[in-house]
């Protein structure tokens, strides 16, 4: 499960940029947080370092038991990475 979406990182356009949570941590207490990468291709993210990390909470729901489905909806709240699709 990731993400992708064009980004500009350093000035330079990154078509098709791939997003994935790296890490999770948390659970029905304290909700879920994660560790979320950004590199610039999916082949780049078993290579190379990531352009951008950044950490995403989701809160926990005992409705939805996959905390990543929470956490890539929570990404995709955010307003940098609304325009990310599923791939």
């Amino acid at each position: 499960m990731a993400l992708a979406q064009s980004i500009t990182f350093g000035g330079i356009e990154i078509p098709s940029a791939y997003i994935r949570v790296d890490r999770i941590f948390g659970g029905k207490r304290e909700g879920w947080n994660s560790v979320v990468s950004v590199y610039a291709s999916a082949d780049a993210a078993a290579t190379c370092e990531p352009l951008k990390q950044f950490n995403v909470p989701a809160e926990y729901s005992a409705i939805e038991e996959n905390p990543y489905i929470l956490l890539y909806r929570a990404i995709k709240g955010l307003d940098e990475y609304a325009e990310a699709t599923d791939c």
